[in-house]
């Protein structure tokens, strides 16, 4: 019994580009000129997917980005309720002069 081999043909990068840029000017099917070109039609298309990558380079890089909807804003310090259902929030970092200012323009409940 007798087994036939088939050879892989490497070809090199100057060859693929040089076949690549000779399939862009053809008027050939992809099938009929891999088969003139002496290569897979899965190969030629590989090729050509290869060749329409950008460079790994010219591709964008990652850019972490904080999550700022995850943050759950921290509740008030204080939280001053009025019989008439007015309420005040205040958070911390909030001067004391200004607090007793705002407390002066609330009506007396």
């Amino acid at each position: 019994m007798q087994t036939s081999l088939v050879r892989r043909k490497h070809s090199s990068s100057i060859q693929r580009e040089k076949i690549l840029e000779a399939w862009r000017t053809t008027s050939l099917t992809d099938r009929d000129y891999a088969t003139h070109a002496g290569v897979a039609v899965s190969t030629l298309h590989a090729w050509r997917r290869q060749a329409a990558r950008p460079p790994a380079d010219a591709r964008p890089a990652f850019v972490a980005v904080p999550n700022l909807l995850a943050a759950v804003p921290p509740g008030p310090d204080y939280r001053l309720h009025w019989p008439a259902g007015l309420s005040l929030e205040v958070r911390a970092g909030f001067a004391p002069a200004e607090l007793a200012a705002l407390l002066q323009l609330l009506p007396a409940l």
